[in-house]
């Protein structure tokens, strides 16, 4: 651990480093080549090094080495070295360069507007200069030299600043993309883990709602026939017919199910259809064999409804009897089904045990009917009433029936 914050404690440290490391290279070469010039060339004219050239090279090294640090400052200060440089005869050359190195950094640190107002500027006060202090006219090229040197460090200086600005804004718009991919990436795996809950759900929802119905009539029948088997083993031979139908009809469900989980999303489904109310009939005489005693009401004109509607209707009504039958006091239940002009209304009810919990049904089924109820748009109260019994009461739109 300590390795990987050393070395980004590096990679943090280098561009500063690397920054020394370029002005001290400018310093250098500047600075040599001015004394290299006042002990060769500047011989020939009876000039020699002195004192004042060590001073002007360090000055101008000076203001290289800060040129980052303050800007505009330093180059306000290399301005005015450069224009006193021109004043003397003995002309000190390397102040002006230094200030060509601070317009430069101004002008690629600074907006466009204060670059080229500091290259006019600095341009207009070393020509001024020039002119004044030079022998030859005013349109002397050596004076004009000074306003090309100017302009030519404020172009490099702005054309760097707006490649910075180029590519940090590449540099954006990337990490952007990136982040707008991840976040694209983090939304289908949370719509794919969503869409795989609902998915288990829904499979769990389906396999309670066929085996607990089908097991409470096995588990019934499996026990008369215990009961009959020796005494009359005829009965006990249609209680065991019983339990073999029932085995059936699991596994034919679960195998339905089955086969549906195992297709891919373009087969067509060849399962047999799910249940809906037609098959009511069917579900009532089942609970009859096991011993329930179902007093059915029908009310309103019955009519076709939605596969959807009527297979959340049925389900509802087959959870609820199973837990009448399992929970019932008496082994009896009433079952009213109300058709209206847009809803289909489904009420059960059965006597329960005053000593039971009240809470003694909450489990899957109940969570499995309520789940139901939500997905097709409707209501639905489960819970005792104020008479000692048991009240699943739903309520399911029919706005699209079929015809």
């Amino acid at each position: 651990m300590s390795a990987l914050s050393n070395v980004s404690a590096i990679d943090r440290s280098w561009p500063a480093l690397r920054n020394v490391v370029v002005d001290l290279a400018i310093a250098a070469t500047v600075c040599a080549g001015a004394l290299l010039f006042e002990v060769f060339d500047a011989g020939d004219v009876g000039a020699s090094l002195d004192a004042v050239d060590v001073a002007a090279c360090v000055g101008a090294a000076a203001l290289i080495l800060l040129r980052r640090r303050a800007p505009l400052p330093v180059l306000v200060v290399a301005v005015i070295a450069a224009v006193w440089s021109l004043i003397p005869g003995d002309d000190q050359g390397v102040l002006p360069v230094a200030a060509m190195v601070a317009l430069y950094t101004v002008a690629s640190t600074s907006g466009r507007r204060t670059a080229w107002m500091a290259g006019a500027a600095t341009a207009a006060a070393l020509y001024v200069t020039a002119a004044i202090t030079s022998a030859g006219p005013w349109y002397d090229g050596e004076n004009f030299e000074l306003v090309a040197w100017a302009g030519l460090a404020t172009a490099a200086g702005d054309a760097v600043r707006s490649r910075r600005a180029y590519n940090l804004a590449r540099q954006e718009r990337a990490t952007a993309l990136e982040e707008r991919a991840e976040r694209a990436e983090h939304a289908l795996e949370e719509e794919g883990r969503r869409r795989a809950m609902e998915e288990r759900m829904r499979i769990a929802r389906e396999l309670h709602d066929v085996v607990a119905h089908h097991l409470a009539v096995i588990n019934v029948q499996a026990g008369v026939a215990a009961h009959l088997l020796r005494d009359d083993p005829t009965g006990a031979d249609e209680a065991l017919t019983h339990v073999r139908r029932g085995a059936a009809s699991v596994l034919d469900e679960l195998s339905g199910i089955l086969s549906v989980i195992r297709q891919s999303d373009e087969e067509t489904s060849t399962t047999d259809p799910l249940p809906t109310l037609v098959d009511l009939e069917r579900l009532v005489a089942d609970f009859a064999i096991v011993g329930l005693d179902i007093e059915w009401h029908t009310a309103g004109a019955p009519r076709p409804v939605a596969p959807a509607i009527g297979l959340a209707a049925y389900r509802i009504i087959q959870e609820s009897l199973t837990n009448a039958h399992r929970h019932g006091s008496d082994q009896t239940a009433t079952l009213r089904l109300t058709y209206e002009r847009d809803a289909l209304r489904i009420e059960v009810l059965n006597d329960v045990d005053a000593e039971r919990p009240a809470d003694a049904r909450r489990g899957h089924g109940t969570v499995g009917m309520r789940e139901r109820v939500a997905a097709a748009g409707g209501t639905i109260e489960i819970g005792p009433t104020a008479g000692g019994q048991f009240r699943v009461h739903a309520t399911l739109p029919t706005e699209r029936a079929e015809p």
